[in-house]
């Protein structure tokens, strides 16, 4: 298939709660495990043989089920996807795990657990610090996860399966990093909304089929003319992104996204998870626990930092355009810091809030124009 052909598939699966290859899987009898964060690691639900799913509100075209039970202060995306349960449009789900990964996700548990009744549910206390102090509490968490899926579904999640999982997952990571090593041309052959469209479908679909697409994607895209049309090339950074319309609006303008830090980007789908140095659920504990770190997570803002301008040098960025989910508290924290620190290193930085499922406004669009000529571009 050419380029159009594969985006299109792409964007097909990514439009709403359903995919033809999530309903094709579930067709033949397998099992599907709904999860909100990188911090619950899919490769356990793999091992079991379950398809893992990370829970959107994409397909949602009002909160109005979520919002009779959340406060309006929750953020959007999450009151999309609950109203997306409520409404038993996520009733191809096995179960959901989730963790407190933030108030708002607690509260979706509760709602999950209690009022949607997904036939498994489990809940992860998941540290606040990445830290070696803390791993032993983290890797404890998903040990009693293994457990619970174990004697739920009568199954047996063992090294082996593990270590399958992690080479199918590396062997998708490997190819997002290849993707990822395009963008980092002068000329890259694939825009921003473009690679969020293929990032987030890896999160959705059986990553078999997934991992074949993306090779013929990539086939192609390295014989690929690519774009210098652009006034601007930017690092998206920030909360949940999983709109690639919105960042459309954004490139519209001439800022060209080379590489998405974001949840369903390449924070998701960073580094490899090493092998070879213990137990299989050990290294993907040390992989998912030790990444490039969430607003979620405290003592490591200078680590985020430090990858951040690591990214803008690599991928020859301008600039960084920061975007977060309103009343994410979190991420307001970090994108105050993130401001002034970036005003310090002398990277150029604008700071955006939006609200989920709203494609980029006008005034968005205004102030990634003025954020444009304030670079000189």
């Amino acid at each position: 298939m050419k380029k159009d052909e594969i985006l299109s598939t792409f964007r097909e699966v990514i439009q709403g709660p359903r995919n033809s290859y999530l309903d094709e899987w579930v067709d033949s009898g397998k099992k599907v495990m709904g999860y909100y964060c990188s911090y619950i690691p899919e490769e356990i639900f793999t091992a079991a043989g379950f398809l893992p799913y990370r829970l959107r509100g994409a397909g949602s075209s009002d909160s109005s089920d979520g919002d009779a039970y959340m406060s309006a202060r929750i953020c959007t995306f999450v009151r999309h996807t609950v109203s997306l349960g409520l409404r038993g449009e996520l009733s191809f789900l096995d179960g959901v795990v989730l963790a407190q990964n933030c108030d708002h996700i607690r509260r979706a548990g509760d709602l999950f657990k209690k009022k949607i009744k997904v036939p498994f549910y489990s809940f992860l206390s998941v540290p606040r610090a990445p830290k070696e102090r803390l791993f032993e509490w983290y890797l404890s968490e998903l040990k009693r996860l293994k457990t619970e899926i174990e004697e739920h579904f009568k199954l047996a999640i063992t090294d082996q399966k593990l270590d399958d999982a992690i080479a199918l997952h590396n062997a998708t990571r490997e190819r997002i990093r290849k993707l990822y090593e395009l963008r980092k041309k002068e000329a890259p052959p694939i825009t921003g909304e473009e690679a969020l469209t293929i990032t987030i479908a890896a999160h959705i679909m059986p990553l078999e089929q997934f991992n074949k697409l993306l090779d013929e994607l990539l086939a192609g895209l390295a014989k690929k003319k690519g774009m210098s049309n652009y006034r601007a090339r930017v690092i998206l950074a920030g909360s949940e992104m999983d709109n690639p319309e919105y960042l459309a609006g954004i490139e519209q303008q001439g800022a060209l996204s080379v590489a998405e830090v974001v949840c369903f980007g390449q924070r998701s789908l960073g580094d490899l998870i090493e092998t070879g140095r213990g137990a299989p659920l050990e290294q993907i504990a040390r992989h998912h626990f030790f990444q490039v770190p969430c607003a979620r997570m405290v003592e490591c803002f200078d680590d985020y930092v430090s990858m951040l301008k690591d990214t803008v040098r690599e991928f020859k960025a301008d600039g960084i355009v920061f975007q977060r989910m309103k009343f994410c508290d979190p991420w307001a924290g970090d994108g105050h810091n993130l401001y002034w620190r970036m005003k310090e290193e002398g990277i150029p930085f604008l700071g955006l809030d939006r609200e989920y499922q709203v494609p980029a406004s006008g005034q968005v669009k205004t102030r990634v124009q003025a954020f444009l000529e304030q670079m000189g571009k």
